[in-house]
């Protein structure tokens, strides 16, 4: 099976296609796999900063609060106990709790070529033949909104780390710059569009087709 990507200048014009047949662009969606993926990946990325404190933590309450008896009140022997304000906390967050989960390599894999399958089924893929704009910012936007997609999220993905790129893009609003081994689904799901060239189809092929 094969697909046709249209392919565009640095004008954001029409040029040509670009076919391929690469299981980047070809891979069955299942829904399902992809949230899967997604929250493995951003439960992953949690520093689980929140924490609390037990009863045993919380500064002072060392002495009974009243005897025992006699006294017509409930007994208590902290004031530092979860039921008082000022208290610990029963089953509160804590630092040391990890939010790791565990997924095949293959099934992430997997799943970002059904993001990538998905977005060139619905056309949110350009594929440059020239993105050359000498890193000015003003002729990168022009690019931007010569494909029509100026305002939206839109993620370009350099075949490598490109500081050229990145400096024109940098500042245009709501686009962001990654080399094709730091994309993720993650990053995908976030970008509504996706600008790469064919440099770029070829890296994320040696990546995320094994």
């Amino acid at each position: 099976m094969s697909i046709k990507l249209t392919t565009y200048n640095v004008k954001g014009e029409k040029v040509g296609e670009f076919k391929t047949d690469s299981a980047l662009f070809t891979e069955t969606v299942k829904p399902g796999v992809v949230h899967e993926a997604y929250t493995i990946l951003t439960s992953n990325m949690r520093q689980g900063g929140a924490h609390t404190k037990t009863r045993g933590e919380v500064r002072g309450g060392g002495a009974k609060p009243w005897k025992q008896k006699g006294t017509g009140r409930a007994r208590h022997g902290s004031i530092r106990s979860p039921i008082w304000v000022g208290g610990g906390v029963t089953f509160g967050p804590r630092k040391e709790k990890s939010y790791k989960r565990d997924i095949n390599k293959q099934a992430m894999r997997k799943a970002l070529r059904m993001v990538l399958s998905n977005r060139a089924a619905h056309e949110h893929i350009f594929v440059m033949n020239d993105w050359n704009t000498a890193g000015k910012t003003k002729g990168f936007s022009e690019l931007i909104k010569g494909l029509g997609i100026a305002g939206r999220k839109v993620l370009v993905v350099t075949p490598a780390k490109d500081e050229i790129t990145y400096r024109a893009a940098r500042n245009v609003a709501r686009v962001d710059v990654l080399p094709a081994n730091e994309v993720n689904i993650a990053e995908l799901l976030e970008h509504t569009y996706l600008v790469i060239n064919e440099e770029t189809v070829k890296s994320l092929e040696q990546l995320f087709v094994k």
